[in-house]
């Protein structure tokens, strides 16, 4: 486990450094992924703000003082693009910029890693020429608005590709997840209109999203997008909504998973690492997951927890970091205070406190 310092520069200027072994990291250096994945992002949580029209009603500064004393180590910001109009010069998304900047700065003064991630469903699913425009668009200028921040920012480029389909109906609007020739054209795109950003952005970490969501789709990504860039990392993930009891899905778990939920898990990792020591093949990190199940309510507080121990016991031991799904489950942004007691999910009594103790417990 890594320790943080606080030093001070010649020209009293404040710098951090992470000291992970016998490994010193100047985040005002360019950090490698292999820095990034093995002792910087670690683990961590998913977050709603920028889901919302107005995050800073349930933000406070305190909220992210929270997370680093108990003991996580980033807040992967998910930002619905869809809330804004596709003309990014107008009042409201440079009110967006402006949060997402305060939010980014009390994450790096507090030693948590800010991941901004981007969400707009519906232009991921018809994925037209325009929805690619204004993709790239929103890209730019997050990426122009917060390119002097230090190196520990990073950009996960998609959030998650989901299943959704055009509501235009178009025999023409394949979705990103359909049509992996046009993910890979707005992925090569995007990393390069990044790149021209200038500031700390040419070497800034930057995380593409899994063409098909989970680690086995990895693959697809074409490796020219990264070849001649040694700053990317990929995401995946597959329990973004949790286990459950599905016989034969890839989420299925019961009691403590030896019947077949612990080779699940197992196998969805063994994509991931397979795909790292491919010859063509990124460091990875895994951006959601949840301990219950969310759809469902299918687990029970024991079997949550023990599928939360092992998921993350397995994940520690190939150094892949994680953020959990989600925040405002376990925490209450708006009055800054950590949940008790139970909570009903899907007709399910669980006690998420309980179980995020128990994954703190196994955690690097």
């Amino acid at each position: 486990m890594f320790r943080s310092l606080v030093l001070l520069s010649s020209a009293f200027l404040p710098f951090m450094v992470f000291i992970t072994g016998e490994t010193v990291v100047n985040v005002n250096d360019p950090i490698t992924p292999e820095q990034y994945q093995a002792g910087i992002v670690r683990a961590g949580f998913s977050t709603n703000w920028f889901k919302t029209k107005t995050p800073m009603k349930k933000y406070w500064e305190r909220n992210i003082r929270d997370v680093h004393e108990k003991g996580f180590s980033n807040l992967r910001l998910r930002c619905r693009a869809d809330l804004y109009s596709y003309d990014y010069s107008t009042v409201k998304f440079k009110r967006f910029l402006s949060d997402l900047t305060t939010v980014v700065d009390h994450c790096l003064k507090h030693d948590v890693i800010p991941i901004i991630s981007w969400v707009h469903h519906q232009a991921e699913a018809c994925a037209m020429e325009k929805d690619f425009k204004a993709y790239v668009n929103w890209w730019t200028a997050v990426a122009r608005q917060l390119k002097d921040k230090d190196y520990r920012l990073s950009f996960n480029l998609f959030t998650e590709l989901g299943k959704d389909t055009c509501k235009r109906n178009n025999k023409n609007d394949e979705s990103l997840r359909q049509n992996t020739e046009k993910y890979n054209r707005w992925t090569m795109n995007v990393t390069h209109e990044i790149r021209r950003t200038g500031g700390n952005n040419p070497q800034r970490i930057l995380i593409l999203g899994s063409p098909g969501k989970t680690a086995e789709d990895l693959s697809k990504i074409d490796s020219k997008i990264y070849e001649n860039d040694k700053y990317m990392m990929a995401e995946w993930h597959l329990y973004a909504s949790g286990p459950n009891k599905v016989l034969g899905s890839q989420k299925y778990w019961s009691s403590d998973g030896s019947s077949e939920g612990q080779n699940n898990v197992k196998t969805a990792i063994k994509h991931a690492t397979d795909y790292q020591k491919g010859e063509n093949g990124l460091l990875t990190y895994l951006g959601a997951w949840m301990p219950q199940d969310n759809a469902n309510g299918s687990i029970t507080e024991s079997e949550a927890i023990n599928f939360a121990r092992f998921f993350v016991s397995e994940l520690h031991n190939v150094n892949i970091p994680w953020s959990l799904n989600v925040l405002d489950r376990y925490y209450d942004t708006k009055n800054r205070k950590w949940l008790t007691g139970n909570q009903t999910i899907k007709g399910q009594a669980l006690n998420m406190s309980r179980i995020l103790d128990n994954i703190r417990e196994v955690m690097p």
